[in-house]
């Protein structure tokens, strides 16, 4: 057996072990999923929400635009079910994102998601189990992954207890754009012109402890652990090593903590609501960052609720990184992602959320139940990606 192979099977007994622990201790986490759907179980009615969003991102040499549909179910019984997909077009011009002649492209990415949770009624406590699964695919990338989470309410649901753990699956290969080029990867699938480069895996756990400490005073804390193996590089990427240029080259291993909290206060005179967040993050490739924020939101009546935020990111460097034309060949590792490079950044948002209560009695009454929101972030940044714009339509209606 192989050092990989090896890896991958304690990897996979990880992940196994892992899961039966949680299921024993019935503390997966619950973070993907809304507020309840108040399902008539006399009747034996289903009750859901219908979700459209648009998002887009832009900065200098990419823009990303993202439809994205979901669906969310809830039977009689307390068993709630989402789909959602979602498309990528992403254009480019970027070298790096695998373009060998000047030229502009535009690649797309599918993604598809479905959970499932059932809530279980212990007297003075709840507890929710959920599952989820995952599947994303572009011409040079195939990603897949599984969940299993759970939230344990206790004190009148005063207190949650959130955890989850996720495996993840991914075949990396790379097109180069400009020439025909084509091969085949070893095991016969044409991922892309150039083949199966490689692939990664990985396990991600996350904890949660949410507490109503005041009815208008809430505070959690976040611990989560990723660790990931297999090819951690940019498929793309060229670094120039003493006049050469070579392929990137990350570690094969990456071990990520995170740590995150937020308190959220409400002030019910004027109907305002503070959110001080902090995120503090580091990982075995020595680059550590730190990541707070402040949320202010205003309520407007009984149907708009406003929102501005501000954020602050500053990151070290990781281990490896050099300035580009600082390599040599005795360096086992090779970079030219900004990402591994120390930098700071700058983002200002806002967002609104309007009700649609004035649509009844209208010829749209169907959507009167439902809201709109739109949201609008700017970014600086400190790395050479340069400055983006973040914007996000959606429109929710429930049934």
């Amino acid at each position: 057996m192989t050092p990989l192979t090896k890896r991958r099977a304690r990897l996979r007994v990880l992940v196994i072990g892992l899961a039966s622990l949680m299921i024993g201790l019935g503390l997966f986490g619950d973070d993907w999923l809304g507020a309840r759907l108040s399902a008539d179980e006399a009747s034996g009615t289903w009750t859901g929400e219908l979700t459209l969003q648009g998002n887009y991102y832009w900065e200098t040499s990419t823009r990303v635009v993202a439809p994205e549909f979901g669906v969310r179910l809830t039977s009689p019984e307390g068993t709630t079910i989402t789909a959602d997909y979602l498309v990528d077009a992403i254009t480019s011009a970027s070298i790096a994102a695998g373009v060998i002649e000047d030229i502009r492209f535009t690649e797309v990415r599918n993604q598809g998601t479905i959970t499932i949770s059932r809530e279980l009624d212990l007297g003075d406590a709840q507890l929710r189990l959920g599952a989820y699964g995952r599947i994303s695919h572009e011409p040079d990338y195939l990603a897949t992954g599984l969940g299993v989470n759970a939230t344990l309410s206790l004190n009148q649901r005063s207190t949650l207890i959130m955890a989850s753990i996720g495996y993840i699956h991914d075949d990396v290969g790379a097109v180069l754009r400009g020439m025909n080029v084509t091969a085949t990867d070893p095991g016969g699938r044409m991922l892309s012109n150039r083949g199966r480069l490689g692939e990664l895996e990985g396990v991600n756990t996350s904890l949660t402890v949410q507490q109503i400490v005041l009815p208008n005073l809430w505070l959690s804390a976040t611990y989560d652990l990723v660790y990931t193996q297999g090819f951690l590089a940019n498929a793309y990427r060229s670094v120039m090593v003493q006049g050469v240029l070579s392929p990137e080259a990350h570690p094969g291993e990456r071990t990520r903590h995170a740590i995150s909290g937020r308190l959220a206060y409400f002030f019910e005179p004027t109907r305002t609501a503070i959110h001080l967040m902090y995120r503090s993050y580091f990982d075995d490739w020595d680059l550590a960052a730190v990541n707070p924020e402040v949320r202010l939101y205003q309520e407007i009546g009984d149907a708009v609720t406003l929102r501005a935020r501000y954020r602050f990111y500053a990151q070290t460097r990781s281990f490896f990184w050099r300035p580009v034309d600082m390599f040599t060949t005795d360096d086992p590792f090779v970079t030219a992602d900004p990402k591994m490079a120390a930098f700071a950044s700058h983002l200002l948002g806002f967002r609104a959320l309007v009700q649609l209560d004035f649509l009844s009695g209208s010829p749209l009454s169907f959507l009167s139940r439902g809201y709109f929101d739109l949201s609008f972030d700017y970014l600086w940044q400190g790395s050479r990606f340069g400055d983006a714009v973040i914007a996000q339509s959606g429109l929710h209606v429930p049934f």
